[in-house]
């Protein structure tokens, strides 16, 4: 088992930089304040009566090179994209994104964590976020 490189503050801070403009104009930048290109999968997310719900397209990955966390309010799938063949062809066009991605999503009210559902199928990874009852209790009046 290989252990994750514990991120430093600044790359903490640029992390959660980037997290903001995403949130705020709704895309990403095509670069990373890490270095490097890095692309975005397709990401819906809607409401239920009972649910929220998070689709990701991202075919063509193993579930192996997926991760899928909730911490706080923010839902995160993170994972990569290898190319099939590495270093031995010479593209003329290449527009099949390759390479690591991460995308974060904050969730307005809190969630029954216990209850979360990852499926990933048929190249979407479908997130199912039960809500958690509303705070609001209606007390009789005698």
């Amino acid at each position: 088992m290989t252990r994750a490189r514990e991120k430093s503050p600044v790359e903490e801070i640029l992390a959660d930089v980037e997290a903001h403009i995403d949130e705020w104009f709704h895309a990403k930048l095509p670069f990373s304040f890490r270095g490097g290109l890095r692309w975005t999968p397709a990401t819906d997310v809607y409401e239920t009566e009972r649910e929220y719900r998070v689709m990701m397209a991202v075919p063509g990955l193993r579930t192996e090179d997926l991760s899928v966390q909730f911490e706080a309010d923010t839902l995160r799938i993170r994972g990569v994209r290898r190319d099939p063949c590495g270093d031995q062809r010479h593209y003329h066009k290449m527009e099949i994104p390759v390479g690591p991605f991460e995308r974060r999503v904050r969730v307005p009210r809190p969630i029954r964590a216990e209850e979360v559902t990852v499926t990933y199928r048929d190249g979407l990874v479908e997130v199912s976020l039960p809500k958690a009852p509303s705070g609001r209790l209606d007390v009789p009046i005698e």
